[in-house]
């Protein structure tokens, strides 16, 4: 069984467990070869407050709203009680929409495990709509303890006043009336949510400097009025519109994600070859080897070379997004770009297919998962791992495109 926990005494440091846990899911999480750092610290910059759990825009408002209606009850246990039951209420009143539009919970409802305020956590604290940091427990706690110290922060004509603090931002815009009970709720926002959320998003950075913010593409992408169906965020068209350095580092992402998908596929290859070792037949080898031969044809040297260049800069990218990344992966990264050089003898290079064997076993045998040293673990495999990355850009599209959707827009 698998468990984590952590003494319940930092804030920042479950923080940051949380959010590592929030980006690490997902169909973009799969990571063969251990490059999960290097791809959440430019996605935790381009896309601050997204997780690939994520569904659809307007749920940044559904949970503050429930947050706060649960934050008017009596005691912390009861508040955490009355959120799940706002929440569970949510599911239901969005059921009607049915699968494949981003409900939360549409099978699971009340037995749901992940609600959507653990899912959206993280992001609202980036984004400035939660206020207090620590996880939903500790917010309870605090909310309690603000209420019984009677504190006093709004002044009327009679004197001060006693405020309800939720621990969120005061100035969002106001839940429909019923909310959440309300038969044709649906994910489609009004003018001002949608004015609101693309100002929190061009203001997101994951770290509290700041320093992380003249990275963010929110706020040129948020001006492309119009829903766009670009397949990777380097093909959107408001690209050319963005501030130098948030466009070089997706560039540099681009080039990033063409490289070691590379890897990925030659990953893909090996274990297929260790397949028809166990008697299995060769055509999930041959399939692979088309794909490494036209990863091979569409192999840019100036990639290479940008990733090259910038690669020494990728310690400082963890550093800002609080991803710590092991020099053995940047010497991982290091030793695929000497073999990219000769990229059309890949299939048959020994110390290509080593390098990228021996990285999966170091990551994985003690687990007793790698698939490379593993003929049980290669019995599981279902013929292919991984994918190219895509930084979130999946979740950063639906939300734009649920921006772009908002009347007057």
């Amino acid at each position: 069984m698998n468990f984590l926990g952590w003494i319940d005494h930092d804030a920042r440091h479950e923080e940051e467990v949380l959010r590592a846990l929030g980006a690490a899911k997902g169909h973009d999480a799969r990571d063969e070869l251990g490059l999960g750092t290097m791809r959440d610290s430019l996605a935790d910059l381009l896309f601050p407050g997204l997780s690939t759990i994520q569904q659809r825009a307007r749920y940044f408002f559904f949970v503050q709203w429930c947050c706060e209606l649960a934050s008017s009850h009596s005691d912390a246990g009861r508040i955490l009680e009355k959120l799940r039951e706002y929440e569970v209420t949510l599911i239901k009143s969005l059921s009607h929409l049915g699968e494949g539009e981003g409900v939360i919970g549409i099978l699971s409802q009340e037995d749901l495990e992940r609600m959507p305020s653990e899912i959206y956590w993280n992001g609202l604290l980036i984004l400035g709509m939660r206020e207090y940091r620590g996880n939903r427990q500790r917010w309870a706690r605090h909310v309690i303890a603000n209420r019984l110290s009677g504190r006093t922060d709004v002044f009327g004509d009679s004197g001060p006043k006693a405020q309800q603090a939720s621990g969120f931002a005061s100035d969002r815009p106001n839940p429909p009336a019923g909310f959440p009970s309300i038969v044709s709720l649906n994910f489609g926002l009004t003018h001002p949510e949608a004015e609101y959320l693309r100002k929190r998003l061009i203001d997101a950075c994951v770290d509290q400097g700041g320093q992380g913010r003249r990275f963010n593409l929110f706020g040129a992408f948020t001006k492309y009025r119009r829903e766009t169906s670009a397949a990777h965020a380097w093909d959107h068209p408001h690209i050319d519109k963005l501030p130098n350095e948030a466009r070089e580092l997706l560039l540099l992402a681009a080039s990033f994600a063409k490289l070691m998908h590379g890897a990925v596929i030659l990953y893909n290859v090996c274990v297929a070859r260790k397949q028809i070792e166990d008697g299995l037949s060769s055509e999930t080898l041959e399939r692979h080897l088309h794909s490494l031969a036209e990863w091979t044809d569409e192999l840019s040297p100036a990639d290479v070379d940008l990733v090259r260049r910038r690669l020494p800069e990728f310690p400082e990218f963890g550093r800002l997004t609080r991803h710590r990344i092991d020099p053995k992966t940047i010497t991982f990264v290091e030793r695929w770009l000497d073999c990219c050089t000769a990229a059309d003898q890949l299939a048959n290079s020994v110390s290509a297919n080593r390098l990228v064997s021996d990285r999966e076993i170091y990551l994985k045998k003690d687990s007793g998962t790698s698939r490379i040293a593993s003929k049980k673990a290669r019995a599981r495999w279902g013929g292919e791992s991984g994918g190219m990355m895509d930084f979130r850009w999946a979740i950063a599209k639906r939300c734009l495109n649920d921006l772009a959707a908002a009347p007057d827009a």
